[in-house]
């Protein structure tokens, strides 16, 4: 059977980092019948994407070439297994280079013979003058450090904010109405450091003030929750790709049937998930029960699979000039289309409150038909799809009222991201020499002789970093334990009571998670061995009614008789963990040989010493270079938002988070900042009369995604943070202005 061209798709990649360059070869590669029409943009500070040598030296995109190692499984990668390698070539379809002085170049206002004035920014996302067809984006994708979204977030935020006023947002798919077109996607390949914090922070802060409160077109937000590539360039035109990411489980906002399924037509084409297999997991409330989620997203599929390669809406559906289209849904056989309506509608039918059933219990309304080609011509495009797709598109299941900007699903991001735990672990790890601590505690200098190892410049970081027993150790210390702590007590307190949604998906990949679990290590185990969650409710209690007690004493009380220090006194201590000698050997010894990871070098600065470089046998001194992303994503957009977050709760941070401190304060160290108070200044081992706040009192603690750099400082002040549209619109403040110049309070 002929399959129907895909969907036309614009996709714009901000930033010029190793996934942009993967991106780019394999999205680019035009001979894939997978990529037609697909516009690729790229908008970026650097020039490494335009090619020098183009005919005129305007500068074409430059061709990008990406040798891919394929294992036989993304689950366990080790070279044990057979592997292949495959190679992609492709280049986007147009590049933009911006800078810091575009918005002094240009007057939004200002046009010249008729054309406006538009920044390189700006011309990426409107389509306007730009070398490709592809009209508005339907996808904007921040390929950049975690430490880069904040300002990326504002830049954007600025120039949405400027084409919105201009009306130049769309809509997508060139549809007449904009007020009802697809969303704008916009989102990260990496979801850590509190993404949709830095959306809120981005779009209140550079909001004008003639904002009407409302986007002409609508905005939506997602974030991956582990990065989907290993991969780096080494030069310009080549990249290479390691392994991909077992899972690909992403937060979406807004919370809702439509959104999802937009964002996973979208986002299953960028990500290639025809082609791998691999499928698009949503996070949240809405998800999966296996992901702690109710099972609505479950509810959905039948929504998503039929949605794959259409054009799908509230609006009119004309497709762009050479765009693929395509009906509503494929054609099926009986089987197929049985499937599609079970799973459209199992909830609607099983809960069903009007109609009669049968004896089975099933309702015996008609049961709504599968559209294909023929049933939903392109005349109908204006009709919204029959029941129960359009009661799945319009309404909204309870988890989606409960939490409708998915803020559990964007924190399950910021709280499981796994290279913030095991990156400064394994940097404290390796730079560490034990013949001359002194100088190794200063900034992390160690001795390294590249003769001795094959040739090597530095260390491996996993191969050679993670294979020491003192990583193993910390990252068992604070991924199995002292985060657990934190995310356990954060859940409870934000989450509705018998959902998961953050602990469900605790630790790394999927093997050692089902470890944990069977050896009683998941984040409620340790939130109730260590008294720790019971301990911030009560507090929590205590802040909101004014009492610990309740009408039959302390709420919540220990009433279990004898001696019960260890079960009533809170906090972390030795022996919580089970097996932690063997987990810490397995960590370590699982990094250290992980086929994706073997060949990825230490982050590091060759000391000029002299009297070293001269020795005889080749040795050298190298220590860590801290303004790598392995410390300015992972520390402070990482550890700190740990560390913030048990403070709010309420944790004594020297006994309860003792390794996950030692590592930040190692690490600030030699990065010469100050995220948390030296162990001096605390107020518990130095001379202060006065007991100082670890995080909130740190000199550089604004420069961390700390809730505290929000100034937030209680629970109740994180869930009113949460409450804050992601992309600056002001509902509340519309309906009050309706509400004031409503005819009934005229009459006032």
């Amino acid at each position: 059977m002929a399959t129907s061209s895909p969907a036309a798709q614009t996709t714009l990649l901000i930033g010029g980092s190793n996934g942009t360059a993967t991106l780019a070869a394999i999205l680019g590669d035009k001979s894939n019948p997978r990529n037609a029409n697909h516009i690729l943009r790229v908008a970026t500070r650097s020039t490494k994407y335009l090619d020098p040598s183009s005919s005129g030296g305007v500068g074409e995109p430059r061709v990008w070439r990406c040798t891919e190692k394929q294992h036989l499984s993304d689950l366990v990668a080790a070279d044990i297994f057979p592997t292949r390698v495959i190679t992609h070539v492709g280049r986007p379809d147009s590049v933009f280079v911006y800078g810091d002085d575009d918005d002094m170049n240009v007057d939004a206002n200002n046009t010249s013979n008729g054309t406006l004035k538009l920044t390189p920014l700006e011309r990426a996302i409107s389509g306007i003058s730009t070398p490709d067809n592809g009209g508005p984006v339907d996808l904007i994708v921040l390929c950049c450090p975690v430490s880069a979204h904040l300002s990326l977030l504002r830049r954007l935020a600025k120039t949405l904010y400027k084409l919105d006023a201009l009306n130049l947002l769309g809509p997508s798919s060139a549809t007449s109405n904009s007020s009802s077109s697809k969303p704008i996607l916009i989102g990260t390949l990496y979801g850590a450091g509190g993404f949709d914090w830095m959306s809120r922070i981005a779009f209140t802060t550079q909001r004008p003030p003639t904002f009407s409160g409302q986007w002409t077109r609508p905005l939506a937000l997602f974030a991956l929750k582990a990065f989907p590539y290993l991969c780096k360039s080494l030069q310009p035109g080549e990249v290479s790709l390691h392994g991909r990411f077992p899972q690909l489980q992403v937060a979406v906002s807004p919370s809702n049937a439509y959104v999802r399924s937009h964002a996973k037509r979208l986002l299953d084409r960028l990500l290639q998930n025809e082609t791998t297999g691999k499928k698009l997991e949503f996070l949240g409330l809405s998800g999966k029960e296996e992901v702690g989620g109710d099972g609505t997203c479950g509810d959905e599929e039948g929504l998503t699979m039929i949605e794959s390669s259409t054009s799908y809406g509230f609006a009119n559906h004309n497709t762009r000039s050479g765009g693929g289209g395509g009906a509503l849904v494929v054609n099926a056989n009986g089987a197929r289309n049985a499937m599609m309506i079970a799973a459209q509608t199992h909830k609607q039918f099983k809960s069903a409150k009007e109609g009669t059933t049968t004896n089975g219990g099933v309702s015996s309304g008609v049961a709504p038909a599968i559209l294909t080609n023929s049933s939903y011509s392109n005349n109908n495009f204006n009709t919204p799809p029959p029941s129960p797709t359009l009661d799945l598109l319009l309404t909204q299941s309870l988890s989606d009222h409960a939490d409708p900007s998915s803020s559990l699903a964007f924190l399950t991001c910021t709280l499981n991201s796994t290279n913030q735990i095991l990156h400064p672990c394994i940097l404290v790890a390796l730079f560490r020499d034990l013949e001359n601590q002194s100088r190794s505690d200063i900034n992390g200098t160690i001795p390294w002789n590249p003769r001795a190892n094959n040739g090597l410049p530095f260390p491996r970081f996993y191969a050679d970093g993670a294979a020491k027993p003192e990583a193993g150790q910390l990252i068992t210390a604070i991924a199995g334990g002292e985060m657990y702590f934190v995310i356990d007590a954060i859940e409870r307190l934000l989450s509705p009571r018998g959902y998961d949604p953050i602990t469900a998906l605790h630790g790394g990949e999927p093997l050692g998670r089902k470890v944990m679990n069977y050896l009683r290590n998941s984040p409620h185990d340790l939130g109730e061995r260590s008294g720790l969650t019971e301990e911030c409710l009560r507090r929590e209690w205590v802040r909101m009614y004014g009492s610990a007690s309740g009408k039959n004493g302390v709420v919540g009380g220990n009433s279990s008789v004898g001696d019960t220090t260890m079960e009533t006194t809170p906090g972390n201590r030795k022996g919580l963990i089970n097996r932690e000698k063997m987990l810490a050997f397995l960590m370590s010894y699982g990094l250290s040989h992980n086929g994706r990871l073997n060949a990825v070098l230490a982050p590091c600065i060759v000391v000029e010493d002299a009297s070293n470089n001269n020795n005889d046998g080749g040795t050298i001194l190298i220590r860590p270079n801290p303004t790598t992303r392995f410390f300015t994503d992972d520390t402070q957009h990482g550890l700190c938002i740990y560390l913030g977050l048990a403070e709010l709760l309420g944790f004594d941070l020297e006994r309860d988070m003792p390794q996950t401190l030692y590592v930040v304060r190692r690490l600030q160290r030699w990065m010469g900042k100050e995220f948390v108070l030296p162990e001096t200044l605390n107020g518990s081992s130095g001379n202060c009369n006065t007991k100082r706040r670890i995080v909130s009192d740190a000199k550089d603690m604004a420069e961390t995604s700390a809730p505290q750099a929000f100034g937030i400082h209680s629970v109740q002040q994180l869930k009113n943070f949460l409450k804050l549209d992601v992309f600056g619109e002001m509902q509340y403040g519309r309906a009050e202005n309706r509400l004031l110049g409503s005819g009934l309070v005229s009459r006032l």
